[in-house]
């Protein structure tokens, strides 16, 4: 399976539990999830799939498949030279087993 990375609205300060995402079954400090927050959802979504990305939409969030982890940076730079504001940022807040 092809890794994943949400991507979510920047606009919104939320954050996100994902229904698929499984969490370590032991851990000893906060767990982060990364992901992309974008200025414009909807047009990020469109565009990465134009590119030929693949979108994974589940009921209220979205995660792009990724071939290589590598393809971040470029994804980032795609979105921004399309004047889509893009910034990688934890997107689950308040995991933490002790």
């Amino acid at each position: 399976m092809m890794p994943r990375l949400p991507i979510m609205p920047s606009e919104s300060k939320a954050t996100s539990c994902l229904p698929d995402s499984s969490l370590p079954s032991f851990y000893m400090e906060d767990h982060t999830v990364l992901g992309l927050r974008v200025g414009n959802l909807n047009a990020a979504l469109r565009l990465l799939e134009n590119r030929g990305l693949s979108i994974f939409k589940g009921p209220g969030y979205s995660e792009l498949s990724l071939e290589k982890r590598d393809q971040i940076p470029h994804i980032i730079q795609l979105l921004k030279a399309n004047d889509i504001s893009c910034t990688i940022a934890d997107v689950v807040d308040q995991v933490y087993q002790g």
